[in-house]
């Protein structure tokens, strides 16, 4: 149907014209020999244009909106604490930048001003996964942070695995034991020296999480909010070593009809406690009064587990499964060195 008389008759003479051709033997399959009519080329041109309007608008597209739709996208994905932290708290710079996707050079020299190398290349590792995402969901065309994370070095440190020795371990034990105002979390810091696990499952275990010297994680606490799932599992049995079990049978709580919803390890006035004031106060204070001992921030428990158990022999299949991870995360990020090597 043509609205245009003039249309018509070119639609016609093409029609005509390719008639003759395919009788002749010279028709052009791919129809360019015959050229749109000017209604259809103006309909090229509007799609053209409507296409780089539309690139243009993906690409200018704000940074910090796209990275909310991400972190909304990711949230049901993720533990609570790191949607908090690395997905919160860590990217709220974005908000004050006023940037653009097309900006991300900008954003990187940014960053790299702004940020210590190590989290500065987390950073621009989760905006490029966002940008990825978002081309894969339409939303904007190329992804202009591919690569700008690898131009980040980060100088390995020593000190980012620290472990504690057995002994230090044990001198450290017997501090929060002794102590007039912290003794309330010795029994939290010997559990997380035995077994490794992260804080945040820890907080939340429940007498009912544990049968005889078997115990289940299967609730994280962090960042004032309760999740029904590990950070990187649904659940997690593992069987208590000695130290452990004397960890969990501490109070009088143990012999309580009622005991099976209480908190194996409570705040000393209830309820859940909160790490940042354990890290900040408790932790800092008693290793403060240990002068023979290097401080270290508390995560180093989990570090002195994962080191001590490696070096004793044990399998990385089976201590990575114990501590919720995988055989070359542990490798990677928990594994520290033993100070008393020396080669034969």
């Amino acid at each position: 149907h043509y609205d245009d008389p003039d249309d018509l008759k070119a639609a016609l003479a093409i029609a005509a014209q390719i008639e003759g051709d395919i009788r002749t033997g010279n028709f052009d399959p791919t129809l360019a020999k015959y050229g749109p009519t000017q209604s259809i080329q103006r309909g090229i041109d509007q799609a053209n244009q409507a296409l780089r309007e539309l690139r243009h608008k993906r690409q200018g597209a704000d940074l910090w909106e796209l990275w909310k739709k991400y972190r909304e996208f990711k949230a049901p994905q993720l533990a609570p604490s790191t949607l908090a932290i690395d997905y919160g708290r860590r990217m709220a710079f974005l908000e004050g930048l006023d940037c653009r996707v097309t900006d991300a050079v900008e954003v990187r020299d940014w960053i790299v001003a702004n940020k210590p190398p190590a989290q500065g290349k987390r950073i621009l590792r989760l905006l490029t996964a966002c940008c990825e995402w978002a081309c894969n969901s339409g939303l904007i065309e190329i992804n202009p942070f591919v690569g700008l994370a690898a131009e980040i070095r980060v100088k390995a440190e020593e000190g980012e695995i620290n472990p504690f020795t057995p002994t230090e371990r044990d001198t450290v034990i017997a501090a929060f034991e002794s102590s007039p105002y912290f003794a309330h979390y010795a029994p939290l810091v010997r559990f997380l020296f035995a077994t490794g696990c992260r804080p945040s499952e820890a907080i939340p275990l429940r007498f009912s999480d544990l049968k005889g010297d078997k115990l289940t994680f299967q609730r994280t606490y962090s960042e004032g909010q309760l999740s029904n799932r590990l950070k990187t599992q649904k659940k997690r049995t593992i069987r208590l070593n000695d130290s452990a079990l004397l960890a969990v049978t501490h109070t009088s709580k143990v012999s309580s009809p009622n005991k099976a919803g209480l908190l194996i390890f409570s705040a000393p006035q209830g309820g859940f406690i909160d790490w940042h004031n354990f890290a900040n106060r408790a932790w800092a204070s008693v290793l403060g009064s240990l002068p023979e001992i290097e401080y270290r921030n508390p995560k180093q428990m989990r570090h002195s587990f994962i080191t001590e158990r490696i070096l004793a022999g044990d399998s990385p299949a089976d201590v990575s499964r114990y501590v919720g991870n995988s055989p070359g995360t542990i490798y990677r990020n928990y594994l520290g060195f033993s100070r008393d090597y020396s080669p034969s």
